[in-house]
């Protein structure tokens, strides 16, 4: 409990001199567009390592094995492509938000509906990190569940209102050294301890616990949740110039390829030494009591890290969308209390009882089939090739696949929805060529 406070305190305090000496929109919503490509990288790692891909990770790779690697492998993957075809559009955009870039290639409708996906889909991966931190919380501090879960998330909402995307960003590269360290320090003692559960472990891309059905899962909904996003593309914009954006988003792709090696590692280990009957998402919590003081102590800073990281960038990103793009106003009062709005709407979402995996899933979900692929394909043709009308069927068939998914119709669904939301977009593109051959003509 003291090692929470601590750093919960040496947060906010860092979060408070932000607050005070970095004022103004620029700052809290692009950092001052001030980020090197060093904690453009370790920023954009730092949101993608965050509680679910620890203690969701590690807790499917102690059930599945190696391919839970694919939980952030599949990240990985989908980074890559945003920084080969979309990471220099995105920051010579000099847009503050990424549905304002979008709408310069799809109009301002289609600004309005992806402002309005990201809100619900954001909300659930928000309530996935407080679920995480509440059971981080409680078998630390020995709180009861519901009060672990407050004072987590209290801890993350004050720091993220305070200086936005600026305290963010600066606060991102020490906690992702810490989580790194943390994990690294568990893997160490714990591969002393007992290697042998490690040293079985076959190199499987699935296995009867993680089906072909899964993988492609992972790769298509998990990975397409990296192509357009509206966190990442938050930093990649706080970046100097595009070649700093580039050069970062390649940094954070080969972080998280070692991160995940790192943590199916931990998860797998944790198989001779977490009692069996532990639910998968509680393993890491379980084995930081466990350890010795010394190092869960290590394990506890890298958890608290990973979720903290996650989460206030969870937070930043919902604000700012709501602010300048549902809202038209680039207000840091109003923001700090649309912070607070979307916090507190997250904390009530997370006390429903849902599994950390199952929130992240139903988020990406809806997300992926609704924004991400039918943006993606939109912004690998050229400005103003696709006409509005046809966007916004696309997203909006994407986005009704995505939905019907999740409420457990069937992975189909998500799939059908993204087939036809390409589909949509790309007829909007023939019909607009047609449109422009025919007044040619005349």
């Amino acid at each position: 409990m003291l090692t929470f406070c601590l750093y919960a305190a040496l947060l906010l305090a860092l979060g408070a001199l932000d607050a005070c000496r970095r004022r103004g929109s620029l700052a809290f919503f692009v950092n001052d567009r001030s980020s090197g490509a060093l904690h453009t990288g370790f920023s954009l790692a730092a949101s993608c390592i965050g509680g679910s891909a620890t203690m969701g990770m590690a807790g499917l790779a102690w059930q599945a094995g190696s391919p839970a690697f694919w939980w952030l492998g599949s990240g990985a993957c989908g980074l890559a492509l945003l920084t080969v075809f979309l990471a220099r559009r995105v920051r010579e955009s000099g847009a503050y938000t990424m549905p304002e870039m979008v709408s310069a290639w799809l109009g301002p409708r289609a600004r309005t509906l992806v402002s309005v996906i990201i809100m619900p889909a954001w909300l659930a991966i928000l309530a996935a990190q407080f679920t995480a931190m509440g059971k981080l919380v409680a078998a630390l501090a020995g709180m009861s569940p519901e009060g672990a879960l407050l004072a987590g998330a209290a801890v993350i909402v004050a720091y993220s209102c305070l200086g936005g995307q600026a305290s963010v960003i600066r606060s991102d590269l020490p906690q992702c050294v810490l989580l790194l360290a943390g994990i690294a320090v568990a893997f160490l003692w714990l591969f002393g301890h007992d290697a042998a559960p490690l040293e079985a472990m076959p190199l499987e891309l699935f296995n009867e616990d993680f089906g072909p059905d899964r993988f492609t899962y992972f790769m298509v909904i998990m990975g397409g949740s990296y192509l357009v996003c509206p966190m990442l593309f938050g930093r990649i914009l706080s970046a100097k110039s595009a070649e700093s954006a580039s050069r970062g988003c390649w940094l954070a792709v080969f972080m998280l390829l070692g991160s995940a090696a790192l943590i199916v590692a931990v998860g797998v280990l944790c198989r001779g030494f977490v009692p069996a009957g532990v639910r998968p998402d509680d393993v890491l919590a379980a084995a930081v009591g466990l350890l010795p003081p010394f190092v869960g102590m290590f394990l506890l800073v890298a958890l608290l890290s990973a979720v903290l990281s996650s989460a206030d960038s969870c937070l930043v990103t919902a604000s700012t969308v709501f602010c300048n793009d549902l809202l038209g106003r680039r207000d840091v009062r109003l923001c700090r209390l649309v912070t607070l709005f979307f916090g507190a709407a997250g904390l009530m979402l997370s006390t429903r009882g849902h599994g950390i995996l199952d929130l992240l899933l139903m988020a990406n979900d809806i997300y992926v089939c609704g924004v991400a692929v039918p943006v993606f394909a939109a912004m690998l043709m050229k400005k103003g090739t696709v006409r509005p009308g046809a966007a916004l069927l696309s997203m909006s068939v994407g986005g009704a696949g995505g939905l019907v998914s999740a409420a457990g119709g069937g992975v189909a669904f998500a799939y059908a929805g993204m087939a036809l939301a390409v589909a949509c977009m790309l007829l909007g593109r023939f019909m607009r060529t047609e449109q422009m051959g025919e007044c040619s003509a005349r």
